[in-house]
């Protein structure tokens, strides 16, 4: 870990040229070296705080100082920028941070940080900004994780889950659990105190209720990381079915535009065709693979190639649709295919019976023995009906049965899920001391420990090593 009494600096927009770059400086020495930078008469033209200033910026004069006597600044001219003074009593550090909006040319911006450096400040580790935000009391560590992922969400809805982690949701949840873990471990202390007088038996019963209703709370916060994991994180989805069963039309329905080469001609994908997407807000990788034959030995090497590269996509996808050509009669190719996708191993699937607007030759019967445990619904790509209805069933799989409106509070994070888990084993095996009648003092070393791995999402409690992990996956200048 850096050393927090530095003064740092770094650009905070994406390198390269643009209308506008901001570069931030931070720390105890932000005020002294904006005072040289900026080329103005502090009296005449005073910084006020959380207030953008005009100021032309310079290089000072042998790169420390200016000329003291005469309240100018000297030195070669840089840019001309918008600076904001933010004093440590209201900054996102919780020290004195100084921003500068100028242009965005790679030249200028390189040129402030050298000469921000040159007077005493040190470039930025990534996510260091961030970082001293937690330190400084700032934000829970739950919260600034929550930054890195508004900064990498792909669609709007990834962004609006991230902003109410970012608003404390998750250690807001979590503190009806540790006021519970901790009304425990203050009964369990009382009765080691007064051992002499032993614990009613009443008492002990009640400690267990309640630390089994902790348990069933945590595990609800465990649960929700499928959908949370899906939400952050985004999903992939094979389509997959016979020759001419319509895949690349309904691949094409699903994004929303002209993607696969569509014919009349069976085989006409042989490779995979991947493209992002996004169902309900959730990022999601289309694949479309090549029509995968009864005979595997059939057709030439090229679409024998193809055949297999579309069992492995299906194999590595989170999802498969299954799509199934509907206006002809079902063969024992169909019901090979659905079987062989079982043996594969995908257990989360969807059938799509498309070509839903031909004379059905299918029946409601044959439809569900075809798609068995799977959810299948009629669509048609050709006039995109049921494909909304697609979507929301696919959306719907991958989250264990609920939409992406239905997120409540949700654990997005796998370091989070895991010290959950962490914390649901200590209670259970402090309750198993309980239930067979050990003393209080096996149980409180694992109610402690479990308090700990609570602690650990929102930074209580924690390492070096840990912080250093997790700050150093987001970029310079945050």
């Amino acid at each position: 870990m850096h050393d927090t009494a530095d003064t740092i600096c770094a650009p905070s927009t994406p390198p390269g040229r643009s209308g506008i770059a901001v570069v931030r400086l931070c720390g105890p020495g932000t005020l002294p070296i904006l005072q040289k930078v900026c080329a103005r008469k502090a009296a005449a033209m005073p910084l006020a705080p959380r207030r953008a200033t005009l100021c032309p910026l310079v290089r000072p004069v042998g790169g420390v100082g200016g000329d003291a006597t005469s309240g100018e600044t000297p030195g070669a001219f840089l840019d001309e920028a918008l600076v904001t003074f933010f004093p440590a009593s209201r900054s996102y550090t919780g020290e004195d941070i100084a921003e500068f909006s100028l242009h965005g040319n790679p030249v200028i911006v390189a040129a402030l940080l050298e000469t921000l450096c040159g007077l005493g400040a040190r470039l930025a580790a990534p996510g260091e900004f961030t970082m001293r935000a937690f330190l400084g009391g700032r934000m829970d560590l739950a919260e600034a994780e929550a930054v890195h992922d508004i900064i990498a969400a792909r669609t709007l809805y990834q962004a609006q889950v991230a902003a109410r982690q970012r608003g404390g949701a998750l250690a807001r949840e979590l503190r009806p659990v540790k006021d519970g873990l901790v009304e425990a471990v203050a009964d369990l202390e009382s009765a080691v105190e007064f051992a002499e007088e032993d614990l009613p038996t009443a008492s002990r019963q009640a400690t267990l209720d309640l630390l089994d209703g902790i348990c069933r709370k945590i595990n609800g916060h465990i649960d929700s990381f499928r959908r949370g994991r899906v939400v952050r994180e985004g999903f992939s989805l094979a389509l997959v079915g016979a020759p001419n069963a319509g895949k690349s039309s309904l691949f094409n329905a699903l994004l929303g535009r002209e993607r696969s080469i569509v014919t009349d001609m069976p085989g006409t994908t042989r490779d995979l065709v991947s493209e992002e997407a996004a169902i309900g807000g959730v990022p999601v990788r289309l694949e479309d693979t090549a029509g995968l034959r009864d005979q595997e030995g059939a057709g030439d090497d090229a679409e024998r190639l193809g055949m297999e590269r579309s069992r492995q996509a299906a194999i590595d996808a989170d999802a498969v649709l299954l799509v199934v050509d509907a206006g002809r009669a079902p063969t024992a190719a169909d019901r090979g295919l659905r079987d062989r996708l079982d043996a594969l191993g995908v257990a989360l699937g969807v059938v799509a019976f498309n070509k839903s607007d031909l004379p059905p030759c299918m029946t409601e019967e044959g439809k569900r023995r075809l798609a068995g445990a799977w959810r299948h619904l009629d669509v048609s790509a050709k006039t995109g009906a049921g494909v909304e209805g697609l979507r929301e069933t696919i959306l719907g799989q991958v989250m264990g049965g609920a939409g992406a409106g239905a997120d409540g509070p949700l654990v997005t994070n796998l370091r989070h899920r895991q010290a959950l888990e962490r914390a649901q084993g200590h209670i259970r095996r402090g309750c198993e001391a309980l239930a067979q009648g050990l003393s209080e003092e096996f149980a409180l070393m694992d109610l402690r420990k479990a308090l700990d791995a609570l602690g650990e999402i929102t930074g209580e409690t924690g390492t070096e090593d840990l912080l250093d992990q997790i700050f150093s996956k987001f970029c310079v200048g945050k």
